[in-house]
Protein backbone atom coordinates (compact mmCIF):
# COMPACT_ATOMS: atom_id res chain seq x y z
CA UNK A 1 0.00 0.00 0.00
CA UNK A 2 1.35 3.50 -0.41
CA UNK A 3 0.40 5.96 2.18
CA UNK A 4 1.56 9.57 1.38
CA UNK A 5 1.01 11.99 3.72
CA UNK A 6 0.08 15.88 3.16
CA UNK A 7 -1.67 18.96 4.01
CA UNK A 8 -4.50 21.66 3.33
CA UNK A 9 -5.53 24.09 4.89
CA UNK A 10 -3.25 23.83 7.76
CA UNK A 11 -4.71 20.47 8.42
CA UNK A 12 -2.90 17.00 7.76
CA UNK A 13 -3.95 14.61 5.48
CA UNK A 14 -3.50 11.26 4.22
CA UNK A 15 -3.49 9.52 0.63
CA UNK A 16 -3.45 5.59 0.23
CA UNK A 17 -3.25 3.82 -2.97
CA UNK A 18 -3.54 0.11 -3.81
CA UNK A 19 -0.84 -1.56 -5.24
CA UNK A 20 -1.68 -4.94 -4.84
CA UNK A 21 -5.46 -6.66 -4.99
CA UNK A 22 -5.13 -7.16 -1.15
CA UNK A 23 -4.36 -3.52 -1.10
CA UNK A 24 -7.66 -2.92 -2.76
CA UNK A 25 -10.00 -4.79 -1.20
CA UNK A 26 -8.78 -3.20 2.16
CA UNK A 27 -9.85 0.12 0.84
CA UNK A 28 -13.16 -1.32 -0.15
CA UNK A 29 -13.61 -2.23 3.51
CA UNK A 30 -12.80 1.12 4.39
CA UNK A 31 -15.58 2.17 2.01
CA UNK A 32 -18.20 0.50 3.98
CA UNK A 33 -16.99 2.44 7.68
CA UNK A 34 -19.37 5.34 6.23
CA UNK A 35 -22.23 6.03 4.27
CA UNK A 36 -21.11 9.66 2.36
CA UNK A 37 -18.27 10.13 0.33
CA UNK A 38 -17.00 12.09 -2.35
CA UNK A 39 -15.48 10.30 -5.11
CA UNK A 40 -13.58 10.95 -8.76
CA UNK A 41 -12.04 8.96 -11.67
CA UNK A 42 -8.74 9.66 -13.72
CA UNK A 43 -8.73 7.97 -16.90
CA UNK A 44 -6.80 8.95 -20.40
CA UNK A 45 -9.13 11.43 -21.36
CA UNK A 46 -12.43 13.54 -20.98
CA UNK A 47 -14.14 11.62 -23.89
CA UNK A 48 -15.58 8.31 -22.75
CA UNK A 49 -16.64 7.40 -25.91
CA UNK A 50 -13.74 7.31 -27.96
CA UNK A 51 -12.51 3.94 -28.81
CA UNK A 52 -9.18 4.65 -26.85
CA UNK A 53 -10.12 5.51 -23.85
CA UNK A 54 -9.89 4.29 -20.47
CA UNK A 55 -10.16 4.48 -16.92
CA UNK A 56 -6.92 4.62 -14.36
CA UNK A 57 -7.82 5.32 -11.33
CA UNK A 58 -11.04 5.29 -8.80
CA UNK A 59 -11.17 7.36 -6.17
CA UNK A 60 -13.07 8.01 -2.79
CA UNK A 61 -12.21 10.26 -0.06
CA UNK A 62 -13.79 12.63 2.89
CA UNK A 63 -11.90 15.61 4.63
CA UNK A 64 -8.76 14.25 5.95
CA UNK A 65 -8.05 11.03 3.73
CA UNK A 66 -8.50 10.05 0.45
CA UNK A 67 -8.49 6.48 -1.30
CA UNK A 68 -6.92 5.39 -4.49
CA UNK A 69 -8.00 1.85 -6.62
CA UNK A 70 -6.10 1.56 -9.84
CA UNK A 71 -8.03 0.22 -13.13
CA UNK A 72 -6.53 -3.07 -13.00
CA UNK A 73 -8.64 -4.12 -9.63
CA UNK A 74 -11.29 -3.98 -11.87
CA UNK A 75 -13.69 -5.67 -9.44
CA UNK A 76 -13.12 -3.76 -6.25
CA UNK A 77 -14.12 -1.02 -8.01
CA UNK A 78 -17.43 -2.94 -9.15
CA UNK A 79 -18.00 -3.29 -5.73
CA UNK A 80 -17.12 0.21 -4.22
CA UNK A 81 -19.57 1.69 -6.92
CA UNK A 82 -22.65 -0.54 -6.26
CA UNK A 83 -22.24 -0.23 -2.79
CA UNK A 84 -25.68 2.63 -1.77
CA UNK A 85 -23.23 5.54 -0.89
CA UNK A 86 -24.26 8.99 -0.84
CA UNK A 87 -21.83 9.77 -3.34
CA UNK A 88 -20.45 13.80 -3.84
CA UNK A 89 -18.72 14.60 -6.68
CA UNK A 90 -17.83 17.94 -8.66
CA UNK A 91 -19.73 16.96 -12.09
CA UNK A 92 -20.43 13.83 -11.12
CA UNK A 93 -22.47 12.74 -14.51
CA UNK A 94 -18.87 12.27 -16.65
CA UNK A 95 -17.39 10.78 -13.44
CA UNK A 96 -20.33 8.20 -13.49
CA UNK A 97 -20.22 7.75 -17.00
CA UNK A 98 -16.64 6.94 -16.66
CA UNK A 99 -17.01 4.52 -14.43
CA UNK A 100 -19.71 2.87 -16.86
CA UNK A 101 -17.99 2.82 -19.52
CA UNK A 102 -15.15 1.22 -17.84
CA UNK A 103 -17.61 -1.67 -16.21
CA UNK A 104 -19.20 -1.32 -19.63
CA UNK A 105 -22.89 -1.61 -18.37
CA UNK A 106 -24.69 1.26 -16.20
CA UNK A 107 -24.14 1.06 -12.53
CA UNK A 108 -27.08 3.47 -11.63
CA UNK A 109 -25.07 4.93 -9.52
CA UNK A 110 -25.84 8.55 -8.08
CA UNK A 111 -24.64 11.46 -7.14
CA UNK A 112 -26.60 13.03 -4.11
CA UNK A 113 -24.21 15.36 -3.84
CA UNK A 114 -23.18 17.60 -6.49
CA UNK A 115 -20.81 21.11 -5.85
CA UNK A 116 -21.01 21.98 -9.63
CA UNK A 117 -24.21 23.21 -9.86
CA UNK A 118 -24.24 25.23 -6.17
CA UNK A 119 -20.78 27.04 -7.62
CA UNK A 120 -22.37 28.85 -10.18
CA UNK A 121 -25.66 29.38 -8.03
CA UNK A 122 -23.46 31.03 -5.60
CA UNK A 123 -21.42 33.21 -8.08
CA UNK A 124 -22.45 32.86 -11.94
CA UNK A 125 -19.10 34.79 -13.12
CA UNK A 126 -16.32 32.84 -14.26
CA UNK A 127 -12.74 33.80 -13.55
CA UNK A 128 -12.36 35.88 -16.38
CA UNK A 129 -15.38 38.01 -15.24
CA UNK A 130 -13.95 38.50 -11.66
CA UNK A 131 -15.73 35.20 -9.98
CA UNK A 132 -14.46 32.46 -8.47
CA UNK A 133 -14.99 30.04 -11.35
CA UNK A 134 -16.45 26.69 -11.31
CA UNK A 135 -13.81 24.13 -11.84
CA UNK A 136 -12.83 22.65 -8.54
CA UNK A 137 -9.67 23.72 -8.15
CA UNK A 138 -10.84 27.15 -8.18
CA UNK A 139 -13.49 26.69 -6.27
CA UNK A 140 -11.11 24.78 -3.54
CA UNK A 141 -8.67 27.97 -3.82
CA UNK A 142 -11.60 30.14 -3.16
CA UNK A 143 -12.95 28.37 -0.18
CA UNK A 144 -10.87 25.76 1.48
CA UNK A 145 -7.03 26.86 0.70
CA UNK A 146 -5.26 28.94 -1.61
CA UNK A 147 -2.68 26.16 -2.39
CA UNK A 148 -5.02 23.93 -3.61
CA UNK A 149 -4.10 23.83 -6.58
CA UNK A 150 -0.41 22.40 -5.61
CA UNK A 151 -0.85 19.20 -6.52
CA UNK A 152 -2.18 20.46 -10.55
CA UNK A 153 0.85 22.16 -10.40
CA UNK A 154 3.20 19.24 -9.67
CA UNK A 155 1.93 17.01 -12.05
CA UNK A 156 2.14 19.47 -14.79
CA UNK A 157 6.12 19.38 -14.03
CA UNK A 158 5.96 15.15 -14.30
CA UNK A 159 4.03 15.91 -17.64
CA UNK A 160 7.09 17.55 -19.10
CA UNK A 161 9.35 15.09 -17.83
CA UNK A 162 7.63 12.85 -20.07
CA UNK A 163 9.49 12.04 -23.67
CA UNK A 164 8.13 10.07 -26.61
CA UNK A 165 9.79 9.32 -29.52
CA UNK A 166 8.91 11.37 -32.91
CA UNK A 167 8.07 8.86 -35.67
CA UNK A 168 10.87 8.43 -38.80
CA UNK A 169 13.07 11.11 -37.22
CA UNK A 170 16.75 10.04 -35.57
CA UNK A 171 19.86 11.06 -34.54
CA UNK A 172 22.23 11.63 -37.89
CA UNK A 173 25.50 12.45 -35.69
CA UNK A 174 26.82 12.71 -31.86
CA UNK A 175 26.93 9.90 -29.87
CA UNK A 176 22.74 9.30 -29.65
CA UNK A 177 23.37 8.55 -33.38
CA UNK A 178 20.29 6.32 -35.13
CA UNK A 179 18.60 6.73 -31.69
CA UNK A 180 14.99 7.92 -32.49
CA UNK A 181 14.74 11.80 -31.59
CA UNK A 182 12.57 12.60 -29.00
CA UNK A 183 9.79 14.88 -28.09
CA UNK A 184 8.21 16.32 -24.73
CA UNK A 185 5.06 15.38 -24.80
CA UNK A 186 2.32 17.82 -24.63
CA UNK A 187 -0.07 18.38 -21.32
CA UNK A 188 -3.18 16.53 -23.23
CA UNK A 189 -1.16 13.71 -23.65
CA UNK A 190 -0.03 13.60 -20.25
CA UNK A 191 -3.08 11.25 -18.75
CA UNK A 192 -2.47 8.84 -21.02
CA UNK A 193 1.15 8.73 -20.49
CA UNK A 194 1.99 8.96 -17.27
CA UNK A 195 2.87 5.81 -14.65
CA UNK A 196 -0.48 5.66 -12.83
CA UNK A 197 1.73 5.23 -9.10
CA UNK A 198 3.78 7.67 -10.20
CA UNK A 199 3.38 9.80 -6.61
CA UNK A 200 2.52 13.00 -8.20
CA UNK A 201 -0.05 11.51 -9.88
CA UNK A 202 -1.48 9.76 -6.71
CA UNK A 203 -1.59 12.99 -5.12
CA UNK A 204 -3.03 14.95 -7.70
CA UNK A 205 -5.89 11.76 -8.13
CA UNK A 206 -6.45 11.51 -4.10
CA UNK A 207 -6.67 15.04 -3.67
CA UNK A 208 -9.79 15.72 -5.73
CA UNK A 209 -12.21 13.56 -2.96
CA UNK A 210 -10.56 15.62 -0.17
CA UNK A 211 -11.33 19.08 -2.12
CA UNK A 212 -14.98 18.22 -3.37
CA UNK A 213 -15.40 16.82 0.55
CA UNK A 214 -14.39 20.64 1.44
CA UNK A 215 -15.88 22.52 -1.06
CA UNK A 216 -19.38 20.71 -0.54
CA UNK A 217 -19.28 21.25 3.34
CA UNK A 218 -18.99 25.40 2.08
CA UNK A 219 -21.83 24.91 -0.51
CA UNK A 220 -24.01 22.31 1.29
CA UNK A 221 -25.88 25.77 2.87
CA UNK A 222 -26.25 27.59 -0.66
CA UNK A 223 -27.90 24.21 -1.49
CA UNK A 224 -29.70 23.86 1.35
CA UNK A 225 -31.15 27.93 0.92
CA UNK A 226 -31.87 27.01 -2.95
CA UNK A 227 -33.41 23.80 -2.69
CA UNK A 228 -35.71 24.19 -5.30
CA UNK A 229 -33.64 25.17 -7.75
CA UNK A 230 -30.61 22.83 -7.09
CA UNK A 231 -33.09 20.13 -7.37
CA UNK A 232 -34.15 21.61 -10.75
CA UNK A 233 -31.04 21.69 -12.16
CA UNK A 234 -30.20 17.93 -11.16
CA UNK A 235 -32.67 17.18 -12.90
CA UNK A 236 -31.84 19.52 -15.76
CA UNK A 237 -28.41 18.01 -15.33
CA UNK A 238 -29.63 14.66 -15.76
CA UNK A 239 -31.35 14.91 -18.76
CA UNK A 240 -28.39 16.01 -20.66
CA UNK A 241 -26.54 13.14 -19.32
CA UNK A 242 -29.04 10.83 -20.88
CA UNK A 243 -28.93 12.82 -24.51
CA UNK A 244 -24.64 13.14 -24.04
CA UNK A 245 -25.02 9.71 -23.71
CA UNK A 246 -27.41 8.53 -26.60
CA UNK A 247 -25.32 10.98 -28.55
CA UNK A 248 -26.04 11.76 -32.44
CA UNK A 249 -25.69 9.45 -34.94
CA UNK A 250 -22.97 10.48 -37.74
CA UNK A 251 -23.61 9.74 -41.73
CA UNK A 252 -19.96 8.71 -42.30
CA UNK A 253 -20.15 8.50 -45.82
CA UNK A 254 -22.00 12.54 -46.20
CA UNK A 255 -19.58 13.79 -43.81
CA UNK A 256 -16.26 12.81 -45.25
CA UNK A 257 -17.58 14.13 -48.51
CA UNK A 258 -17.99 17.49 -47.09
CA UNK A 259 -14.69 16.95 -45.05
CA UNK A 260 -13.12 16.36 -48.32
CA UNK A 261 -14.89 18.75 -50.46
CA UNK A 262 -13.87 21.65 -47.70
CA UNK A 263 -10.59 20.59 -48.48
CA UNK A 264 -10.24 20.84 -51.60
CA UNK A 265 -12.20 24.42 -51.71
CA UNK A 266 -9.99 25.94 -49.40
CA UNK A 267 -7.05 24.65 -51.82
CA UNK A 268 -9.00 26.57 -54.32
CA UNK A 269 -8.85 29.78 -52.24
CA UNK A 270 -5.64 29.24 -50.49
CA UNK A 271 -4.18 29.09 -54.33
CA UNK A 272 -5.62 32.89 -55.55
CA UNK A 273 -4.11 34.20 -52.43
CA UNK A 274 -1.00 32.68 -53.31
CA UNK A 275 -1.44 34.96 -56.60
CA UNK A 276 -1.04 38.19 -54.64
CA UNK A 277 2.31 36.76 -53.06
CA UNK A 278 0.45 35.64 -50.03
CA UNK A 279 1.48 31.85 -49.19
CA UNK A 280 0.05 31.41 -45.55
CA UNK A 281 -3.34 33.34 -45.22
CA UNK A 282 -2.77 33.14 -41.57
CA UNK A 283 0.58 34.71 -41.49
CA UNK A 284 -0.20 38.36 -40.10
CA UNK A 285 2.87 39.87 -41.63
CA UNK A 286 1.96 38.10 -45.44
CA UNK A 287 -1.31 39.29 -45.25
CA UNK A 288 -0.24 42.96 -44.95
CA UNK A 289 2.69 42.64 -47.38
CA UNK A 290 -0.24 41.11 -49.70
CA UNK A 291 -2.25 44.38 -49.28
CA UNK A 292 0.63 46.28 -49.28
CA UNK A 293 1.32 45.40 -52.88
CA UNK A 294 -1.87 46.02 -54.16
CA UNK A 295 -2.06 49.39 -52.69
CA UNK A 296 -3.66 49.01 -49.45
CA UNK A 297 -1.85 50.16 -45.95
CA UNK A 298 -3.19 48.72 -43.07
CA UNK A 299 -3.40 51.14 -39.74
CA UNK A 300 -5.02 49.79 -36.96
CA UNK A 301 -3.05 47.68 -34.33
CA UNK A 302 -3.26 44.90 -32.05
CA UNK A 303 -2.78 45.76 -28.12
CA UNK A 304 0.69 44.32 -28.89
CA UNK A 305 1.52 47.14 -31.36
CA UNK A 306 1.38 44.38 -34.79
CA UNK A 307 -0.53 45.65 -37.47
CA UNK A 308 -4.55 44.31 -37.23
CA UNK A 309 -5.58 41.53 -39.81
CA UNK A 310 -8.06 40.21 -38.43
CA UNK A 311 -11.95 39.24 -39.80
CA UNK A 312 -13.09 42.13 -39.19
CA UNK A 313 -10.75 44.40 -40.79
CA UNK A 314 -10.60 42.01 -43.52
CA UNK A 315 -14.55 42.26 -44.17
CA UNK A 316 -14.15 45.94 -44.34
CA UNK A 317 -11.96 45.84 -47.14
CA UNK A 318 -14.83 43.86 -49.61
CA UNK A 319 -16.29 47.12 -50.85
CA UNK A 320 -13.08 48.40 -51.93
CA UNK A 321 -12.84 49.88 -55.31
CA UNK A 322 -9.73 47.87 -55.99
CA UNK A 323 -11.21 44.40 -58.38
CA UNK A 324 -7.92 42.42 -57.14
CA UNK A 325 -8.37 43.50 -53.25
CA UNK A 326 -11.83 42.35 -52.98
CA UNK A 327 -10.60 38.90 -54.82
CA UNK A 328 -7.64 38.66 -52.51
CA UNK A 329 -10.19 39.19 -49.87
CA UNK A 330 -12.59 37.04 -50.26
CA UNK A 331 -10.05 34.40 -50.95
CA UNK A 332 -8.31 34.69 -47.79
CA UNK A 333 -11.74 34.84 -45.79
CA UNK A 334 -13.56 31.63 -47.42
CA UNK A 335 -10.19 29.45 -47.15
CA UNK A 336 -9.94 30.02 -43.84
CA UNK A 337 -14.03 29.69 -42.59
CA UNK A 338 -14.07 26.89 -45.00
CA UNK A 339 -10.75 25.39 -43.23
CA UNK A 340 -12.53 25.97 -39.74
CA UNK A 341 -15.70 23.98 -40.67
CA UNK A 342 -13.45 21.23 -41.36
CA UNK A 343 -11.56 21.44 -38.46
CA UNK A 344 -14.07 22.12 -36.22
CA UNK A 345 -17.33 19.85 -37.58
CA UNK A 346 -16.41 17.77 -40.24
CA UNK A 347 -13.26 16.68 -39.17
CA UNK A 348 -14.45 16.57 -35.48
CA UNK A 349 -16.96 14.64 -36.02
CA UNK A 350 -14.96 12.15 -37.77
CA UNK A 351 -12.32 11.70 -35.60
CA UNK A 352 -14.68 11.65 -32.54
CA UNK A 353 -17.30 8.96 -33.02
CA UNK A 354 -17.43 5.95 -31.11
CA UNK A 355 -17.78 2.37 -32.86
CA UNK A 356 -21.40 2.76 -33.52
CA UNK A 357 -20.87 6.09 -35.29
CA UNK A 358 -21.77 8.14 -32.99
CA UNK A 359 -20.91 11.59 -31.22
CA UNK A 360 -21.65 12.55 -27.78
CA UNK A 361 -21.30 16.25 -27.22
CA UNK A 362 -20.83 17.63 -23.66
CA UNK A 363 -23.47 19.80 -22.46
CA UNK A 364 -22.93 22.02 -19.62
CA UNK A 365 -26.17 22.77 -18.41
CA UNK A 366 -25.11 26.34 -16.68
CA UNK A 367 -22.62 27.40 -19.67
CA UNK A 368 -23.28 30.95 -19.30
CA UNK A 369 -23.90 33.57 -16.63
CA UNK A 370 -27.83 33.86 -17.78
CA UNK A 371 -27.96 29.81 -16.99
CA UNK A 372 -27.68 29.40 -20.58
CA UNK A 373 -26.52 25.93 -22.01
CA UNK A 374 -23.28 25.32 -24.13
CA UNK A 375 -22.45 22.52 -26.19
CA UNK A 376 -18.66 21.27 -26.58
CA UNK A 377 -16.89 18.75 -28.74
CA UNK A 378 -18.45 19.51 -31.14
CA UNK A 379 -20.01 23.10 -30.48
CA UNK A 380 -22.63 22.21 -31.70
CA UNK A 381 -24.64 25.52 -31.13
CA UNK A 382 -22.64 27.03 -33.41
CA UNK A 383 -22.81 24.93 -36.55
CA UNK A 384 -22.80 26.94 -39.29
CA UNK A 385 -26.39 27.82 -40.78
CA UNK A 386 -25.35 28.35 -44.20
CA UNK A 387 -25.18 26.07 -47.09
CA UNK A 388 -23.02 28.05 -49.61
CA UNK A 389 -19.58 28.35 -48.34
CA UNK A 390 -19.08 31.26 -49.98
CA UNK A 391 -21.29 33.78 -48.44
CA UNK A 392 -19.08 35.25 -45.83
Amino acid sequence: MIRLADSVAGEPITFYCAETLRDAWTLYKQLLTRKVWAMDTESTGLDTFHPSWRLRMFQFGDAYSAYVIPAQFREVIERCVLEPIQWIAHNGPHDVRSIDAFLGYETGMVCVGETHIPSHHRDSRNRQEGGTGHGLKDLACALVDPESDKWEKALNVEFKQIRVPIPGEVYKSGPRKGEPKQRTITLSEGWALIDPFNPAYIAYAAADPVLTFRVWRHLRYQVNGNRELYDFDMRVQAACDRLTRRGMLVDVRYTEKLHWAFERHAERMTSVAAEYGCLNINSGAQLVSALASLGVALTQKTKTGQICTDSHVLRGLLTHDNDGVRRFIRAVLVAKQVSKRQQSYTGHFLSQRDINDRIHPSINILGARTARMSVSNPALQQLPTKDRENEI
